[in-house]
């Protein structure tokens, strides 16, 4: 059964923190309800910032990815981040990772976006296998963060 997106919308927030907060939960990072929420809104008000979809698997909600979309000298003008990707723990390893990296690069290029980005813990080894599989590469260069 192949993977549906769906454009979240307002009326969907609800679900879509619940299911940031089990992502958040098992990767170890702080989750503000609040602060979520605030920049979801942010984001669906303007399109131009990117996008939130849900990733469904026949009528089941399987997840949901972030593609935000941004702009660098260095990829030559706008490229994306796949900001978030989860997965409920029952729909992994279903190759619906995988299709919705696809899904995001197939906008990408309908954008004319020539780079797709995505950060990874250390940790999460099955996500950068994930990453592999689909032909994103490692890049030599850190993150670094200072939150202001």
């Amino acid at each position: 059964m192949n993977p549906l997106f769906q454009l979240l919308s307002e009326t969907d927030i609800p679900t879509l923190l619940g299911m940031m907060r089990d992502f958040y939960a098992e990767q170890h990072m702080l989750f503000e309800s609040g602060a979520a929420a605030k920049a979801i809104k942010q984001l669906l008000a303007d399109p131009g910032l990117g996008q939130i979809c849900f990733i469904y698997r026949g009528a089941e909600l399987a997840g949901y990815f972030v593609l935000t979309f941004c702009f660098s000298l260095e990829f030559h003008g706008h490229f994306a981040l796949l900001d978030e990707l989860y997965l409920r723990e029952e729909f992994r390893r279903q190759k619906l990772g995988r299709a919705a990296i696809a899904f995001a690069k197939t906008v990408c290029k309908q954008r004319n976006i020539g780079a797709l980005r995505l950060e990874v813990g250390e940790e999460n080894v099955a996500a950068q296998g994930l990453y592999r599989i689909s032909g994103l590469t490692k890049d030599a260069r850190h993150l670094y963060t200072q939150w202001l």
